[in-house]
């Protein structure tokens, strides 16, 4: 029984997984279109309001749980952290030649590497709550991400707000074993729940786009309350929206199949090279006249054009040959003696520190002049 649920969970994950980074890259390419399409809008909102979530989730579930003999990784920490700030640095790049202007900010800004700092951030909370019950430990992390909304210094600076917003669907993927998920998605009131919910949301993505549309800064985990639309809008929202993100989380476990799907069941392993390569790509295809190329088969050819994109953009990014510089990065942090994993962490946040004082005290200079003259 234990192998036939062991065989079961791979084929669902992998599909799962290779689902999510779909979305993920879907959204990033019809993202700049939202504006020209209804139908993207209406996609738009319905993938955001899970996609990452979903991710989140799946990678609290494979994460081993922390005890006194399984310790914290500091070199898995590490390659995230690594790994965030070569993001961070792909994208500087290939902003420098889209000739888009580009800023280096060390300290969180909102391209796509919070993810890797987030995670990072997450494991060690996981490490350091290991003795705290988890029933406490959800609860608290659910009042932080609906306090956190209140405080508009809390945004992406540290990547603090995306982590206090997504850290309840890490712990809960973390202290859940995917034996008892495949238990859970199996039962018949989940799949009618879950199934209804997610049609239900479906149709009000398109139906009532503009009411829907008005949640996308609480899904996106970085905003405070006071940038939203509502009138009052506080924790009631942000739990409305978590309520929305776990249902919809919910049917894609219960209806993704248990079996093996030529390619995508193989290529849900490498989601992370996915995740890392596209979207500095799309915005250097941005700058040509890619995109420009297929806008020209018109309404509704672009959009099916763009969403096939955005498929084999995902397809060819999970082939193992992309893997290969994060696997070796990972080998060669794993190989290091803790002083250079820490070098590794704290070493850019002293140098942007010592950057935003050079700054600083260029600002204050100028306004000193200023009052002298």
């Amino acid at each position: 029984m234990e192998n036939k649920i062991s065989n079961e969970r791979i084929y669902k994950f992998d599909n799962i997984k290779f689902l999510a980074i779909l979305l993920v890259v879907v959204g990033h390419v019809i993202s700049p279109y939202v504006g020209k399409s209804d139908m993207f809008k209406s996609l738009f909102i319905f993938i955001y309001t899970f996609h990452m979530p979903l991710f989140i989730f799946i990678s609290g579930l494979f994460q081993k749980r922390f005890s006194d003999t399984n310790k914290l990784k500091l070199n898995k920490v590490t390659f995230y952290i690594a790994l965030g700030f070569l993001l961070k640095l792909y994208v500087y790049v290939a902003r420098v030649i889209a000739d888009v202007k580009p800023r280096v900010n060390i300290f969180g800004d909102s391209n796509i590497s919070w993810f890797m700092f987030v995670m990072a951030m997450f494991m060690v909370t996981a490490y350091l709550t290991r003795k705290v019950h988890p029933a406490v430990m959800l609860c608290v992390s659910l009042a932080l991400g609906c306090v956190s909304g209140y405080f508009d210094f809390i945004d992406d600076t540290l990547y603090l707000s995306r982590f206090l917003v997504y850290l309840p669907f890490y712990l809960l993927g973390y202290y859940m074993t995917p034996q008892l998920l495949i238990k859970i998605e199996k039962h018949f009131v989940s799949k009618i729940v879950s199934g209804l919910s997610m049609l239900l949301y479906f149709i009000m993505c398109f139906r009532n786009l503009d009411f829907v549309y008005q949640l996308r800064r609480l899904f996106t985990g970085k905003n405070p309350f006071s940038t939203l639309p509502f009138e009052n809008c506080g924790f009631q929202h942000r739990l409305l929206c978590y309520l929305i993100s776990a249902l919809m989380c919910l049917a894609v476990f219960c209806f993704i199949p248990n079996i093996k799907v030529p390619i995508i069941s193989k290529m849900g392993a490498n989601t992370l090279s996915v995740y890392f390569w596209h979207n500095p790509l799309i915005e250097l295809l941005s700058a040509t006249p890619f995109f420009a190329f297929m806008f020209d088969f018109g309404d509704p050819m672009y959009k099916i054009l763009l969403l096939t994109f955005a498929l084999l953009l995902t397809l060819i990014l999970s082939l193992n040959i992309f893997m290969v510089p994060l696997k070796a990065l990972s080998k060669l942090i794993d190989k290091l003696k803790p002083l250079w994993c820490y070098v590794i962490i704290f070493a850019p946040f002293l140098i942007g520190a010592i950057f935003e004082c050079k700054d600083f005290f260029i600002h204050l200079k100028t306004f000193f002049n200023k009052t002298n003259a």
